[in-house]
Order: C-alpha cells, then sequence, then structure tokens
C-alpha cells in the first residue's frame, strides 16, 4: 500500500518540473526556437536576395554581349546569300521566335527565303514509317536518283526536297514538284507557307530543344536521315539549334555522332543569338561551296564559326 507521504512527494516533484519549466521558458531558453527558425528564414532571404540579383547581372550581361554583337558586326553578312533562295524546315516543336530570327538573318545576308516547312510530329513516329514509305513509292519522280543504301526517311527527305529545292538555282516548281507537295501536305504529316513559286538551292533545318525527361539519342536517327536526304536534294543544308540540342538528348548531339551525317550537313548549336544566326549564315555559305563543318558553343569539332576567310568570301 502506498502511503500519503509517496504522493506528497509525487506532487511536489510535479510542480517543481512544471516551475522550472516556466523559469526556463522565462529565462534563458525563452525564443530559442523561434530565433533559430528566424535566423534561418533571414539566410534563406538573403541567398535569396543573391541568386537575384545574380540573375538581373547575368541577363544584363547576356542582353550587353548580344546588343554588343549585333551593333559591332553589323555588316558582316551583308551580301553574302545575295542571289540565294533558301528554305527553311522546322522541326517538329521547333521555337517559332528563334525560327524568325534565323529567317530575319538570311534575308538580311541577302537570301530570298521561299517558303518554311513545318514537319509534324508524327511524320516521326515509328508507328507512321509505313506510310511514310508508302507516300515515298508513290510520289517519287521519274527524275530522283535514291541510293541504294538508302534508308525511309533519307528518301522522304530526299523526295521533299524534290518538291522545295535543287542543287541549282533557277529550279521553278514544277508540275512534279507541285504533285510531291500535294501528296506530302494532304498526308497532314507536312504543313508549308506560304506555296513557293521557285524551288530554293539551300536549306535551314531549325531543330528543336529536346524535352524533359530527355529521350535517348538514337530516337533522333530518323529526323538525321531525314535531314540528310534534304542536303541531297538540294545544294547544301544547316541544321541549326540551341546549346540543349548539343547536349545529351538532342537532335544535333544524335548527328554530330553520326559519321556520315557529318560528311554533308554542318550544324550550328547557338542559333537562338545574334552571333549564332550570323554562324548559321556562314555555314550556308559554306555549303555553297561544297564544305561542311559542325559549329557552336558544346561539343563543335570545327569551332565558334566557320574561318575568318571563309567569312570573307562571298
Amino acid at each position: 500500500m502506498i502511503d500519503f507521504r509517496y504522493h506528497i512527494v509525487s506532487i511536489v516533484a510535479i510542480f517543481f518540473a512544471l516551475g522550472a519549466g516556466v523559469v526556463l521558458g522565462a529565462g534563458p531558453l525563452k525564443g530559442t526556437g523561434s530565433e533559430i527558425v528566424q535566423s534561418q528564414a533571414d539566410k534563406d532571404r538573403a541567398a535569396l536576395e543573391d541568386a537575384r540579383a545574380d540573375l538581373i547581372q547575368a541577363k544584363a550581361l547576356d542582353k550587353y554581349r548580344d546588343d554588343y554583337v549585333a551593333k559591332v558586326t553589323t555588316g558582316l553578312t551583308d551580301g553574302k546569300l545575295t542571289g540565294k533562295k533558301i528554305v527553311v524546315v522546322t522541326m517538329p516543336s521547333a521555337d517559332n521566335d528563334m525560327t524568325n530570327s534565323i529567317q530575319d538573318a538570311l534575308e538580311a545576308a541577302g537570301g530570298q527565303v521561299t517558303t518554311r516547312v513545318s514537319l509534324d510530329a508524327k511524320l516521326f513516329d515509328p508507328g507512321q514509317r509505313q506510310l511514310v514509305e508508302s507516300l515515298v513509292n508513290e510520289l517519287v519522280t521519274a527524275d530522283i536518283t535514291f541510293d541504294p543504301d538508302s534508308n525511309t526517311y533519307q528518301r522522304a527527305g530526299t523526295l521533299l526536297a524534290r518538291g522545295i529545292a535543287a542543287r541549282e538555282e533557277g529550279k521553278p516548281v514544277d508540275t512534279e514538284a507541285t504533285r510531291i507537295l500535294s501528296g506530302v501536305t494532304g498526308s497532314k504529316l507536312v504543313s508549308l507557307k506560304p506555296t513557293p513559286k521557285d524551288r530554293a538551292s539551300l536549306v535551314v533545318v531549325v531543330a528543336a530543344k529536346p524535352p524533359t525527361p530527355a529521350p535517348d539519342n538514337s530516337s533522333y536517327n530518323d529526323a538525321v536521315d531525314f535531314a540528310e536526304g534534304l542536303d541531297q536534294g538540294s545544294g547544301g543544308a544547316v541544321v541549326a539549334g540551341v546549346p540543349e540540342s548539343a547536349q545529351n538528348g538532342g537532335m544535333l548531339k544524335s548527328l554530330r555522332g553520326d559519321s556520315a551525317a557529318t560528311k554533308i550537313l554542318s550544324t550550328v548549336d547557338v542559333a537562338n543569338i545574334p552571333s549564332g544566326q550570323m554562324t548559321v549564315v556562314f555555314a550556308l555559305v559554306e555549303q555553297a561551296g561544297g564544305k561542311a563543318g559542325q559549329y557552336g558553343a558544346v561539343d563543335a569539332k570545327n569551332g565558334v564559326a566557320p574561318s575568318a576567310d571563309q567569312a570573307k568570301g562571298n
């Protein structure tokens, strides 16, 4: 049996503990938890302000760089593409603003953009390969010669090139070209605007930024083959994109890993900035001369741009 003294001691202990808590709460430990939270919040706020300041500075420097390049290099590409007709082909999800900027650079260099061709994502859907092959067989013309080792998408690119481009300047959109364009646009895999009157000699292919998560590089094999076909059916082709497109999961990364493609196609991985758009112009000039190069900021084998001699040439 527990005696009365035990209860007294227990009650006293409880009140002592409560009293100690009150004393400590009003004394040395008062506000400790809230002060820690406030201190961390102040640090986080300071870090956020620093990050915001860094971002503002980075944006300011980017704008300065782009404005500086645009002003200092004004006129550098003038006349480089005079007399050249160019078709712009956009891959699925290609950035429209970048495409517009590339077209502006081509026209500022004296080139004439005959049309813009948009490729639908369904074109590269594995389930549509049979349809693509059927279209090629149905629309092929007598003057198209396919390489015996060519695949479906290389032939498809060459077929489209017959409708919008030629290896020489001055080729009109003839009856055969009209039939090809009618066939491919009717399939809903390709669209173009405006309807061209003349076929171009040069092609710019605008690649898209890879999606997130980035796909395997091999997912662009068909797109690279298609670009090869466009090159084979024209006087030369340049594939332009953003830096991400030259990294894992991007079309330019896939293209640059294909030794056969890099022998005939040129690439520019900084086409989202003015200097890169100028590089597209120089790369087209180089293509017209029968040469190819890989240019830009990400694993670009041939450096930032074609050589100074190429830049001075016409």
